[in-house]
């Protein structure tokens, strides 16, 4: 197995990213010889045709535009490994990047951050959402995602997995809505309402109501469609019609709504961590993932 020089990769990158030899010197502060020279060296030492003539300049061949795409991830890792040992040897905790979803990035993740400032101050802490198609990349030291309860257990390869909780569903309406009475509703007396839609994306969250509202043999009549959970609720408590989100994302109502439990069935969702392996040796992430547990089990109050 060929083992590839990392300066030619990341020279290679640079003319893809930058689309010639020249802007790519520019970049990296090499003359375009040198940029030619690397380039040449690389096709060389994999065997493979990497650009071709297009017009004036060149273009990357397929098998150059795949090397591109596949060389991300091992270049992130690198770069990882280069802030890891620049941590070590200034003496540093570290960096600590977390993957979430939005109502955990609301909730939970502020209260990790102030307890790691606090007990860590030299940790940088990153975090990246991943709940929408095309942002759950890997990567991240932990990551945090849903799971449908009822389907096979998610796996990262790479990670070690951690169940934190399972919660339910709650149905927001206003409170003067008829079904506000109680403090329970079951799916059976939504059929035929309003609905507002904050999940039209096709996440996790969106497939579980889904199929609870065919176990129940309806299909939501949607009135309103919003981008974030946020804007549902305020819609709902407007009166516009019902959403549903799960608990941890229902937050402070406002004025006029009101949060009820859905039953027969409950939609529940299943909240889980994935912490890369090896990251525990650094203390922060061994911190983090011990808070997120306190806070998922109401040991700790959320932020």
């Amino acid at each position: 197995m060929s083992v590839l020089d990392v300066q030619r990769l990341r020279v290679f990158r640079a003319v893809v990213a930058s689309g010639t030899v020249q802007a790519a010197a520019n970049h990296l502060g090499y003359s375009p010889s040198a940029v030619s020279q690397q380039i040449t060296a690389l096709q060389r030492e994999t065997g493979l045709a990497l650009f071709e003539k297009s017009g004036r300049g060149i273009a990357p061949t397929a098998a150059g535009r795949l090397l591109a795409a596949r060389s991300e991830e091992v270049m992130d890792s690198l770069s990882r490994l280069g802030g890891l040992v620049d941590d070590l040897r200034d003496g540093r905790t570290g960096n600590l990047s977390i993957g979430t979803f939005a109502s955990a990035g609301e909730t939970w993740i502020p209260l990790v951050a102030r307890t790691l400032i606090s007990e860590f101050p030299d940790v940088m802490l990153t975090l990246g959402l991943n709940e929408y198609p095309g942002t759950a990349k890997q990567g991240y030291d932990i990551d945090l995602r849903t799971e449908d309860p009822d389907d096979e257990p998610t796996a990262l390869p790479g990670y070690r997995r951690h169940v934190l909780l399972e919660e339910p569903y709650a149905l927001i309406l206003a409170a003067d809505h008829p079904l506000a009475a109680g403090d329970e509703v079951s799916v059976a007396a939504l059929a035929g309402q309003r609905w507002i839609d904050d999940d039209f994306q096709d996440t996790t969250c969106g497939r579980i109501l889904a199929k609870a509202w065919r176990a129940a043999g309806f299909t939501p009549r949607y009135v309103a469609r919003a981008s974030d959970h946020h804007a549902a609720i305020a819609f709902a408590a407007a009166g516009v019609g019902l959403t549903a989100i799960p608990r941890l994302a229902v937050g402070v109502l406002p004025p006029g709504a009101r949060a009820l439990t859905i039953v027969d069935p409950t939609p529940t969702r299943r909240i889980v961590t994935f912490v890369r392996e090896g990251s525990d040796a650094n203390p922060a992430v061994a911190r983090a993932v011990a808070v997120l547990h306190e806070v998922a089990h109401g040991r700790r109050a959320a932020a």
